[in-house]
């Protein structure tokens, strides 16, 4: 089977599952909402930094920004997710294509795309929590793809890409570029002016907009601020992280629980191959290995050291294994399909896969991996069907609401088309910008969101000024269960005074329905 047949294959795959998961991926309620908002604003006339709190690079929102001047339309950044997303499955094949023959690959690849390019999750790449990671994203497979094909100036060209998008993925992308070009003793000052391509686009806008080095600071001093909360470390620690001990054990047994059972399917493999298949597959729905196969960091870096004392681990299947861990670095301890490691979760299984070829048995390790491929497959289309939605048509293309949540967005949408008019503005407490954005709304806030996050950042004070000298018209309560950051419910757990101040200065509005979910208040004139 050649790479054009192939190419074709996981193409046509991929069409597929574009159109029948066309905006019933991830959550558009969450982050997205920040995401489509933030480019309306800014052709609004607002300004990243200085009038928008930027917590990500830049890139991605003055692409979306130059995409709203066509046409103000949350579908054409789905669609532009969409086209960055089947590049980098490209990029993926390729890369696997260094290492494996067209059969591997692809299976690799279709399981990529289906897994995790449309994975249920809210980390995933058609409705990205952040257009920057996206970008960055990218650029890490594109770093990736030169190094094993020696294209000098598509590295650089890839390091100034995410230099603009995720600075935190730069630094050690730039080290393992320069370190493996010094190591080749390869000449590379002709090229290294491509790395300076995209910062010059985001300094463009930073200077025609008169972003000062005083917005900078002030970005900068919350983004400090942010990063000292307590509700940031709680978020992390709920994804999972290895140095809770009983987190740590949990793993620990699961992964020797996956190890006794390859084991003994490897054993019977040797006499009945179709029965070591059903134990595998048996056994690996009854672990759940889609939601945990997080030590797989651990298994790999141990094997690596084995397999460099056997001698018996190349140079570039070493690169490939660090740039897994880059790419999986958001959750280096979280490590599965569920969280941000999902942008490096198939990379890393690859590398796995590359690794114990040189140990194991080539035909029971394909079976391993296709049983595990199908169980992960499994468990997010039935997640999907599990978690229908509902398409809703808004002045600014098609959105998707969970069916759970439908009435309370089309109570909310009908009170927003009958009473809010074009010039006041409107604010949704925690997060739900996309109000804002469908009905065109101003958000007089520097920040977007108003979760314990935010509270932590900002302080009650701070919100309660601001709200008294912006005079925001319109204040809606949507129903967002804020338990990842370590708080319930706004007004109860949090945001107490701010929620007081509301209540004395605003009046409630009567909806006409019988919901305790949705509160809306309107400036006392």
């Amino acid at each position: 089977m050649s790479d054009k047949k192939n190419i074709i294959i996981f193409s046509i795959i991929f069409l597929i599952a574009s159109t029948i998961l066309f905006l019933k991926t991830g959550s558009m309620f969450i982050d997205f909402s920040r995401e489509s908002y933030i480019p309306f604003q800014m052709l609004q006339g607002k300004t990243l930094i200085k009038d928008i709190f930027l917590i990500y690079g830049p890139f991605g929102y003055i692409i979306n920004f130059l995409l709203y001047k066509i046409t103000v339309n949350i579908n054409l950044l789905i669609i532009l997710s969409h086209l960055i997303s089947y590049l980098i499955i490209i990029l993926f094949y390729f890369i696997l294509r260094q290492f494996k023959s067209e059969k591997i690959s692809l299976l690799f690849t279709i399981f990529f795309i289906i897994a995790s390019i449309f994975s249920y999750s809210t980390f995933n790449y058609i409705v990205p929590y952040s257009y920057s990671t996206l970008w960055a994203i990218f650029g890490i497979y594109l770093i990736l793809y030169s190094i094993l094909y020696n294209k000098k100036s598509l590295i650089f060209l890839s390091l100034g890409l995410i230099l603009c998008s995720k600075i935190e993925y730069f630094i050690p992308c730039v080290i393992i570029s320069f370190g493996y070009l010094i190591y080749k003793k390869e000449s590379f000052k002709r090229n290294i002016l491509y790395i300076l391509v995209f910062p010059l686009i985001t300094v463009t806008y930073f200077i025609f907009h008169k972003i000062t080095l005083a917005d900078f600071l002030n970005n900068f001093y919350y983004i400090k601020q942010m990063l000292k909360t307590d509700a940031l470390e709680y978020l992390y620690k709920g994804m999972g992280v290895y140095y809770l001990e009983d987190y740590f054990k949990y793993n620990l047994v699961k992964l020797l629980k996956i190890s006794i059972l390859s084991a003994i399917s490897y054993i019977i493999y040797k006499f009945k191959p179709v029965f070591s298949i059903i134990i595998l597959l048996v056994g690996l729905f009854y672990l759940n290995t889609n939601e945990s196969f997080n030590l797989i960091l651990f298994v790999n870096l141990i094997l690596a050291i084995y397999l460099i004392k056997k001698h018996q681990i190349n140079e570039k299947e070493i690169i490939l294994l660090i740039f897994s861990i880059i790419l999986s670095s958001k959750a280096m301890f979280a490590i599965n399909s569920l969280t941000y490691s999902n942008f490096g979760y198939c990379l890393m299984l690859a590398i796995l896969f590359i690794m114990l070829e040189k140990i194991i048995n080539k035909k029971w390790l394909i079976s391993f991996f296709i049983c595990f491929f199908a169980i992960n497959i499994l468990g997010n289309c039935v997640f999907m069907l599990l978690t229908p939605k509902r398409l809703f048509k808004t002045n600014v293309g098609k959105i998707a609401i969970d069916e759970e949540k439908y009435r309370e967005f089309l109570l909310v949408n009908e009170y927003i088309e009958k009473n809010i008019k074009n010039n006041e503005s409107l604010i949704v407490l925690p997060e739900g910008q996309i109000f804002n954005l469908t009905h065109k709304l101003y958000h007089p806030f520097f920040n977007s969101t108003f979760t314990p996050l935010d509270f932590e950042t900002f302080k009650d004070d701070y919100f309660i000024q601001k709200l008294k000298e912006n005079k925001t018209d319109y204040i809606i309560f949507y129903p967002r269960n804020t338990f990842d950051y370590g708080k319930i419910n706004i007004c109860y757990d949090y945001a107490v005074d701010f929620c007081k101040y509301i209540i004395d200065n605003y009046d409630k509005e009567e909806l006409g329905y019988n919901t305790e979910n949705v509160r809306i208040y309107k400036r006392k004139k």
